[in-house]
Order: structure tokens, then sequence, then C-alpha cells
């Protein structure tokens, strides 16, 4: 008998509750997810998990997106996980420093099924 393959764990981080719940219903199905409150909670869920993918926001208490990237970068188990970051800023300059620090993909609020499901299968789909 064939195993089934493994499916993609994705990691999804952020402080507000309705976000978590419908990013988790906009990928329900395809993935399995795992969500956390913040950056400190995502830190120490990736480290268990090893998660194919992490989705998470930027603002957030305790730790915020950007010292959770930075400290994924600094693990060695966790330095080449994807990580897309979502945001409230939209100005340009915001995003192109985003992804000057090492996130794979920016998606500005409101964002859209399409735009979590294409930006989520990208990043996977890079090497």
């Amino acid at each position: 008998m064939k195993a089934l393959p493994a499916r993609t764990r994705v990691l999804i981080v952020d402080d507000n509750h309705d976000i978590l719940d419908l990013l988790e219903v906009f990928l329900f199905g395809k993935y399995d997810i795992v969500t956390a409150l913040n950056g400190f909670e995502g830190l120490k869920t990736a480290r268990e998990m090893m998660p194919d993918l992490i989705i998470t926001d930027i603002m957030m208490p305790v730790m915020d997106g950007i010292k959770l990237l930075n400290s994924l970068r600094e693990d060695p188990k966790t330095a080449g996980v994807s990580v897309i970051a979502i945001t409230s800023f939209i100005k340009k300059a915001n995003i192109k420093s985003l992804l000057s620090v090492g996130f794979s993909t920016v998606i500005t609020k409101p964002f859209t099924r399409d735009s979590i499901v294409g930006a989520v299968a990208k990043a996977l789909a890079k090497p």
C-alpha cells in the first residue's frame, strides 16, 4: 500500500482572530493550517512543526512580523522557509523595504481570496 504524500503545512501568524479565520477559510482543504497569535508564539510553533510556508502580519504585540522573520533566518532549521507578509501599509516604499528584508511576498489589506491563494501557490513553487 502506497503512503499518501504529506500535505503542505502553512503557519499563519496574526493577532486578529478574524484574519486568522478568514485565511484558514481561504486555504482550507488544500493545506494543513496551524495558527499563532503573535510572532513569539509563531516562532515557537515554526521550530516545532517546520512549516513549508509562513504567513505573518507585520504589526503584532509581543513580537512583530519583522522580528519573527529575522529570528527565523537566524535559525538554520527555519532559515529557508518562505514567509509572506500581510500588512496595512500600502506605500510602495514600505512594500519594497519588506521585500528587501527577506519576505517572499507582501500582501496588503484588504486582500482577496485570489490574492492569498495565488501568493501561497507562488511562494510554495519557489525552489
